[in-house]
């Protein structure tokens, strides 16, 4: 992250415009009171106020410094305060405590900042900001020498501590470097529509637009900055939004011209669009849930005018009612979005231990619907972006014991791309990668059934 020192801070506070610390708090509470998406709370406020490139730097840098670092901060004023009753005393609280231990700003002027920002919310608060934070300066190395040893490292990196017992069982030997990892950036990724542009077409482009590569995974690149935003090519659909990861989910289908193909839980169409762009099939039947995520499909569908993509509101554990059967199906079931905490970071926040149990129920219950509108020899892909074992190992052991008459199929990655396997062939795209999503992938076929079976 990019980070300004307090003088520029400043400057950016008390512009005419808008005040920019109390668009944070504001942000803060929507996304950790009203449990908004942080992602889509950023772009909402971009869109609304005409910030410059330094002021969305740093609005975005501040928010996504307390949410991933929201059980340390918490803890850090809870052992000065556990009296809180303005919400947005506290996140003004939570802003500062970021500037004051992850970012490089001066002490003395955080603390005299918040004292003017306590003023406009309520005036009656200066002094109590003020002792906060200066009590929390004095007493820090003392406050983390006091943190309970069995909690340390649910504190320290900000997870709850379930979630910490829960990853030191999953994976014992590699749980604190997994914790670490997710609570990095996230970068923008794009993929460019293979029938518009050739490789060298679009690295031309991003030459054009002073954008550098930083890694790529064949048609999907991860950019250094979103001026491609910008361009004609993106705001025609030319080029869309998508992480490698869901785009190998997606070209692991490997459909063919003939096949009739179902996304089962496919808004908002990131994936329905890249099996069109990519494959082409016979007909793709994309369906939801939700009619206000129909309407997005709908939308898209609009936009680019596929005659073979038709958008069905369904219940994905009740594909029987669509009266169909596929030769390939694309299940990127709801899950609990563990590899996705990069970018929605808050996410961790409103998960509870006994949230697996219930979305792996939906997951069965989607992939046996699934499996019941499957032909025979025809092909599944199973994909969650979430690195739980209980949500992907354990659910395709049952699959296979379950059901005689499926078999696991390989998963082709790029080499460029860090994985592990496991016993059943289902494959994690790693925690190691600086730039993916955390996904898991795994392909099925289902075999016809003998006569004697």
């Amino acid at each position: 992250y990019k980070t300004y020192k307090d003088k520029e801070i400043k400057k950016l506070i008390n512009t005419e415009k808008h005040n920019i610390k109390l668009d944070i708090i504001n942000l803060l509470d929507d996304i950790l009171h009203e449990k908004k998406y942080s992602n889509i709370q950023l772009n909402y406020y971009f869109s609304k106020n005409n910030y410059s490139k330094k002021e969305k730097l740093f609005v975005t840098n501040i928010v996504n410094i307390v949410i991933k670092n929201l059980i340390y901060i918490d803890y850090l004023i809870e052992k000065c305060t556990k009296n809180i009753k303005k919400r947005k005393i506290k996140q003004l609280l939570r802003i500062s405590v970021a500037q004051l231990f992850f970012m490089d700003s001066d002490n003395s002027g955080v603390v005299f900042e918040a004292g003017e920002i306590a003023k406009v919310i309520n005036s009656h608060q200066v002094g109590f900001v003020n002792a906060t934070l200066q009590n929390i300066l004095k007493n820090k190395e003392k406050f983390d020498q006091e943190i309970p040893k069995d909690k340390k490292d649910g504190i320290v990196y900000s997870y709850p501590q379930w979630f910490v017992n829960k990853l030191k069982s999953d994976f014992p030997d590699d749980y604190l470097k997994i914790m670490k990892s997710y609570k990095k950036r996230s970068f923008l990724s794009v993929r460019y529509d293979k029938n518009k542009f050739t490789k060298e077409e679009f690295e031309n482009l991003l030459k054009k637009i002073d954008t550098q590569i930083l890694f790529s995974v064949e048609e999907v690149y991860y950019l250094s900055n979103a001026n491609i935003f910008e361009t004609k090519n993106f705001k025609s659909g030319e080029i869309v939004v998508q992480d490698a990861s869901s785009y190998l989910a997606v070209k692991n289908l490997e459909v063919s011209q003939d096949d009739v193909v179902l996304d089962a839980c496919s808004a908002p169409g990131g994936k329905s669009l890249a099996i069109l762009q990519l494959f082409n099939p016979k007909i793709l039947i994309s369906t939801d849930i939700h009619e206000h995520k129909i309407k997005i499909l709908e939308n898209l569908k609009n936009k680019y005018g596929y005659k073979n993509w038709k958008i069905e509101l369904n219940d994905a554990t009740k594909i029987e009612n669509l009266d169909k059967k596929f030769d390939k199906i694309l299940l990127d079931v709801p899950c609990s979005g563990l590899g996705v905490l990069r970018k929605k970071p808050e996410k961790i926040y409103e998960l509870e231990s006994n949230n697996f149990k219930s979305l792996k129920k939906i997951q069965k219950k989607i992939f046996e619907s699934a499996f019941n509108s499957l032909k025979d020899g025809g092909e599944i892909i199973y994909s969650t972006c979430t690195f739980s074992k209980n949500e992907n190992t354990n659910n395709v052991k049952y699959f296979l014991e379950k059901y005689k008459n499926l078999e696991i199929k390989e998963v082709v990655i790029p080499e460029n791309i860090k994985i592990l396997k496991d016993e059943f062939g289902g494959i994690y795209i790693s925690y190691e990668n600086e730039y993916l999503d955390g996904f898991y992938i795994a392909k099925f076929k289902k075999v016809k059934k003998s006569d004697g079976d």
